[in-house]
Formats: structure tokens, sequence, C-alpha cells
């Protein structure tokens, strides 16, 4: 009787990371790499800093200066985006309910009504400071596709931790952000557990923002969300983002550098999302069932079975059940060895 003795998997090929936007401002961005929507004025280059400063005035209609990404990123990628800045001046009183934000964004989708319902912001993926000095808050915020619903505000489009693990001015925390201080933030997207994870670093590293609230990671550096579904997203373009809202408001924020870029995804985790389980001994073959996920096309993959581990056969699967982007599938070999053979692009 032939009995099971491995499950082995091979042929996985990791894709590469892809920079998407590489902006240094060593030039002006205007003259041939980003576009501006609403009055260009509101947008300096400063050659000789190598900067672009972003006035926000809250009061003004919608302004917004974008750049495409080489390539457009879904949900199912693995993706990063780290911007250094400065805050070179911030006047808003300590009410004031307010952000300053830039961010990934659709180049149709995202609207110019972030603030004011109802809004039309849709599909986007930001970083929101709020400066107002009883309660600086640091967030990610991401807004999903339209829903029909005509109003992208709603917590069904509109996602962002709250309390506590936004709030960047408990004990021991930064506080507002400095004036005319260097900063580093970058925002990232792990596909497999639809987590976004903020981050923020000085020249000594992270600063804490974060030492009370829910993190996964327990880095105190970090502020993490993550999406309860699978929402879908196509983000194609980077953003500074000037909002016009109903308070009186200003600020000046020096950007000098902007990078975005897809990571490295592992294929195995993408069409595994529950892993490779450990085969049964069932009826005289060894059978193993697991669930498949289907969201990335790109990705190949199916089972192999070998009696020496030097001739393999492709089997087939049963599907078993199949529910919204993904499939419970059974395969089964009398032989004593089976692999699976994943291929991404």
């Amino acid at each position: 009787m032939k009995l099971p003795l491995t499950v082995l998997w091979a042929s996985v090929a990791l894709s590469s990371a892809d920079t998407l936007l590489d902006e240094n401002f060593r030039s002006d961005p205007l003259q041939s790499r980003a576009s501006i929507s609403g009055d260009p004025s509101r947008f300096i280059f400063d050659k000789s800093a190598a900067t672009l400063t972003a006035s926000y005035d809250l009061l003004k209609p919608h302004a917004r200066i974008s750049w495409p990404l080489s390539k457009t990123l879904r949900e199912t990628d693995n993706f990063s985006a780290t911007v250094e800045f400065s805050l070179s001046s911030v006047n808003f009183d300590d009410f004031n309910l307010c952000q300053l934000s830039f961010g990934l964004i659709n180049a149709v989708n995202t609207g110019t009504r972030r603030t004011i319902a109802p809004g039309n912001s849709w599909e986007c993926l930001t970083v929101d400071y709020f400066p107002g000095a009883s309660y600086p808050t640091y967030a990610p915020t991401f807004i999903s596709q339209d829903n029909g619903s005509g109003n992208a505000l709603t917590s069904d489009s509109l996602k962002f931790p709250g309390g506590a693990t936004s709030l960047i001015n408990d004990f021991g925390e930064i506080g507002s952000l400095p004036l005319n201080t260097k900063l580093t933030t970058t925002i990232s997207y792990e596909s497999t557990t639809r987590t976004i994870t903020l981050r923020l670093a000085g020249e000594k590293g992270g600063l804490p923002i974060n030492t009370f609230g829910a993190n996964p990671d327990r880095d105190s550096s970090t502020i993490q969300l993550t999406l309860a579904e699978g929402l879908p997203f196509r983000f194609d373009a980077f953003a500074l983002l000037l909002w016009q809202h109903n308070q009186p408001g200003s600020a000046g924020l020096d950007f000098h550098s902007i990078h975005v870029e897809s990571s490295a995804m592992n294929p195995v985790r993408t069409v595994f999302p529950d892993g490779i389980p450990l085969p049964v001994f069932d009826n005289g073959a060894l059978s193993l069932t697991y669930r498949h996920d289907l969201t990335n096309s790109g990705i190949t993959v199916f089972a192999e079975s070998s009696s020496n581990l030097r001739a393999w056969k492709r089997i087939p699967h049963t599907l078993i059940s199949s529910g919204p982007g993904h499939e419970i599938r059974k395969v089964q070999t009398t032989d004593s060895f089976l692999r699976f053979n994943v291929n991404s692009p």
C-alpha cells in the first residue's frame, strides 16, 4: 500500500518590486511629469531647494497636482508610497476639524469633494493630518470605489482608524508635527491581510504616533488599518490634495521627494490565502482540500503528482464550492507525492 509522504510545491516565481513613481524635484515636475487641476499658483517649485510647496487654504476651491503611476495598483498588489515633507506653516485654531492630505488616487474617479457632503472623492488612499491643536490626528484613510450611494463620506465607503489609534498627542506621543523639520512618511498596503500601514519617521528613525491605540504590529511609529472585506480599487496616480473646507485655516507643506513602488508579491500566499493544508489519506488516495483565491488572474496554479520525485504529471482538481473571489477545491492522487506548481508574471 502506498502511503502519503509529503506535499511539495515548486516553480514558484516571486514578482520583483517595480518603481512606479520617483519624484525628487530636481527639476520642475510640471514641465513633463505632473499636471495641475485648479489654481496653479498654489503649487510653487523651488529649484534651489529642490522642493515643491503646496499652499493649503481651506476656504479656496479644490486644487491638486498629480503624477501618473507607471502601473495601476489593484487590491491584489502589495505597494508603498514614501514621501519626504516638512511643514513650513500651520494656521489652524484649536477646534478646526480639517485635514492636510496627499496620497494615491484614481485619476478619473477621485472627485473634488472630500469634506463637504455629498462627497465624491471615491477610490483613494490618503495620508491625512489634522493639525488642530486640541486633537492633532494622523491617519491613513481609504475610500472605496463608487458604491452607488451618492456619498463617499459614509461609513460604508470611508474607512479610517479612529480614537487613540490616530490621535497623536496621547502621553509619550509626538503631538503636533514640528515645523521646519524634514519628516518621512510611508503608507503601504499588504494584499493578503488587507492591512494598510502608515509610518512616520524623523532623521533618527520612527516617531511615536501610536502608543496606546490598536496596532497589530505593536510599533509605536505606525498606525494600521485592516479592511474587513476585500474592497476592489484601482490607483493610477499620486496627488497632493488641497480639499476645500467650510472652516478657515491654512498651511504650507514643502515636499522633498515622492517614491511609489509595488512590492514583491508572494504568489503562494496570494492564491492560498489560508495556506496549504496537510493532506489526508482517503480511500487509498492522497487527498487535499484547499481554498483557492481567484482575484489575481495573472497567477497560474495547478497540482502535480509523482511516484518517484522524478517524473511528474498534472492532475485536475474538483470544485467543491465557490464564493466571492475564491473556490474550494480538492485534488486526489494514488501516487505518493503531491505538489503545486505556482507561476506569477
